[in-house]
Order: structure tokens, then C-alpha cells, then sequence
């Protein structure tokens, strides 16, 4: 066998856990067994009452044929959910008396009852087995984060970041949850008056691309494949140590300070449109540049800067960059150039 299959084959086996068991390993102190709402979507299944949770509870009184979990083993030994969620927390929420049953067709007797009322039936339920998929640690976490992707695609569909998250928890995974807390970050790109919430961990993204790019000023890693890009900054950088995890807090606080100071509300907006909205390809082009000067410097020069970013957005080079993929490449790095020829002028400008 090539290394290049071994590379493509997870390396997993298959457990038969009963419901009992399976809520014990959640309910341990520590858990052994891990839904931790951090990294996965929040309980769905409780929006409109218990229905959708009883139908499944009754499903299993039915012995239906039940779809797999799976999980992921870290270094402890521990088991994260990795496609599952649902289930699991219904069967603990229910052997926890934490819902009566609703709406059933099938054991119609068990309408409003509580686990510890269903008599017998305690016993059939708690006995009752799932199909566990266990992948173990040796796996590469990019393989890892495959799996959970194809998994969760066709359900509620997790975003990019949500993935990485489950994948490459860490020291980093939580500066970017701290920093995704930044005013400026947490409702980037919603309206004032908007009463949308962000729960896809786009704030947290946001703040990653700064790292990626900053950190690959030339871009020399990036091949195109944002996705990808990103995908691997994390993985690198999942367990830093605290000096750097501290450095890089400074340095994305300074950056987007400076650009604050420079731009003021119109910050991160293209000042050549009719509609002033905060927007990535801003955020991307400006932190890196305007974000890594002199604070000193960038409040002495914000008029000059300003003006210069206008000019900048106003250019029919630079209109032509906005065109097609925006995060092309060869787009990329024509963005840069324009400015960074635009933004020295402005800086040295007497």
C-alpha cells in the first residue's frame, strides 16, 4: 500500500454503544464523551417544541434503524461528536426528564410522558444500541476535518469555520474566539439597525485571514484555495505557545486600531461606492498595510491616507481587481501593488 493511499484512508472502528452508556460517558466528570456546543451547532431540534426530539425517541421505541455517529479520539482519549449531535443530546435531554413526548402516532399511550414515566420502556430504550464510528488519533487532522465537512454537508451545513474549529482546537482557536469579540469584528458588515446574528463564526474567520495573510505578506503559500490556505495556517499554529498567541493578540489590536485611527466609521467600506458597507476585500487589503505601520505615524498621516485609499477605489485598475474571483490570486496581489504605491506617497508626503 502507497503512502499517498494510506494519506486518503481513515483510520477508524465501528462501536455498538447502548443509549445508557452513552449518556454516562456524556454525564462524567470529566466528559468522556464531548457535545461541547463550542464546537458544534447549537440544539436544533427544540424550535418548535418537542416534536421532532419525540418523533426520534419514538423511532427508537420502533427499533428503526438508526444512522451512524461518529467520532473523533484526541490524545487523552477523549471522543468530540463529529456528526451526531442531535441524537445524542435528544436521548440525554430525554433520560434527563428534561422533555415529555409529543405528537407520537406509534405509542400514542406515551403522549406527555417523561422518561421516568414510560415504565418498561426505560429499560427497552436504555438497552437500545447506535452505531458508533470512533476515528482515531493517528488520523492526520486534515483528513479529520474531510470527514466532518462530508458529513455535515446536506444537513445544516457547517461553515468553513465552525469546521476548523472542531478540528484544530487550541491556544489559537481560542484568540480567534476572543478576538471575533471585537466590535469592530462581530457585527462586520451588518447594518446598524440590522437584527441579524452571526452564528457561523464568520467574526472568527475574519480574524484568521488577517493572520494568514499578514503572516504571507508575499503570498507564497497561497495558491488560490482560500479554503485551503487558511486550512493550513491553522493546523500550523493550533497549539502555540502562549508568547506568540500574545503577540499576535497585540498585533491584531494594533492593526485594526490603526486603520480605525486612519478611516474612522468608513473604515473597511469603499468610499467609491454610492452605498458605504464594510466589506472583506477592504479588511484584507487594509490590515496588512495600514495595520502594521507606525500608530504614530498613522494619526499624523490619517487625512493623507484617507484621501489616497479614495483615489485608490476610484482607479479603474483597481475596479478591475473587484471583477470575477475576489480572492484570485493575481487580484490579490494587484490590489496590493496599487496601494502600496498609493499609501508611500501618502506617508512621505511632506
Amino acid at each position: 500500500m502507497s503512502n499517498n493511499y494510506e494519506i486518503k484512508t481513515l483510520n477508524l472502528y465501528p462501536i455498538d454503544y447502548p443509549f445508557e452508556t452513552l449518556v454516562s460517558r456524556i454525564s462524567s466528570d470529566p466528559p468522556k464523551l464531548i457535545l461541547d456546543p463550542e464546537f458544534q451547532r447549537k440544539y436544533k431540534w427544540d424550535k418548535e417544541g418537542w416534536g421532532r426530539a419525540s418523533k426520534f425517541i419514538e423511532s427508537c421505541l420502533m427499533r428503526i434503524p438508526l444512522p451512524s455517529c461518529y467520532f473523533a479520539e484526541d490524545e487523552s482519549g477523549k471522543h468530540f461528536v463529529i456528526d451526531g449531535v442531535q441524537r445524542l443530546t435528544t436521548i440525554k435531554l430525554f433520560f434527563d426528564d428534561q422533555f415529555a413526548l409529543e405528537g407520537l402516532t406509534a405509542f400514542k399511550e406515551l403522549e406527555g410522558k417523561l422518561f421516568s414515566e414510560i415504565g418498561d420502556l426505560k429499560a427497552e430504550l436504555e438497552s437500545t444500541t447506535i452505531r458508533c464510528i470512533v476515528l482515531r488519533k493517528e488520523n492526520p487532522k486534515q483528513l479529520v476535518r474531510e470527514i466532518f465537512s462530508r458529513l455535515n454537508q446536506g444537513a445544516v451545513e457547517l461553515s468553513e469555520q465552525e469546521i476548523r474549529h472542531a478540528v484544530y482546537p487550541g491556544t489559537f482557536d481560542s484568540l480567534l474566539i476572543e478576538l471575533s469579540h471585537h466590535p469592530l469584528v462581530e457585527r462586520f458588515g451588518l447594518a446598524e439597525d440590522s437584527t441579524r446574528t452571526k452564528d457561523s463564526r464568520e467574526a472568527e474567520e475574519q480574524a484568521l485571514r488577517f493572520f494568514a495573510f499578514s503572516d504571507d505578506i508575499n503570498l507564497d503559500t497561497f495558491d488560490g484555495n482560500l479554503r485551503k490556505f487558511l486550512d493550513e495556517y491553522m493546523e500550523k499554529n493550533s497549539s502555540a505557545d502562549e508568547d506568540w498567541i500574545n503577540s499576535k493578540r497585540e498585533l491584531f489590536l494594533k492593526a485594526i486600531g490603526n486603520c480605525e485611527a486612519a478611516f474612522g466609521e468608513d473604515v473597511f467600506t469603499n468610499p467609491a461606492a454610492e452605498r458605504r458597507r464594510k466589506g472583506l476585500v477592504h479588511y484584507d487589503l487594509l490590515m496588512p498595510t495600514v495595520g502594521l505601520l507606525d500608530a504614530d505615524q498613522v494619526v499624523e498621516k490619517s487625512g493623507k491616507i484617507k484621501t489616497a485609499y479614495e483615489t485608490l477605489c476610484h482607479s479603474a485598475n483597481f475596479q478591475k481587481t473587484l471583477s470575477g474571483g475576489l480572492q484570485n490570486r493575481t487580484s490579490i496581489i494587484r490590489r496590493r501593488e496599487l496601494w502600496a504605491e498609493l499609501l508611500e506617497q501618502a506617508i512621505n508626503e511632506a
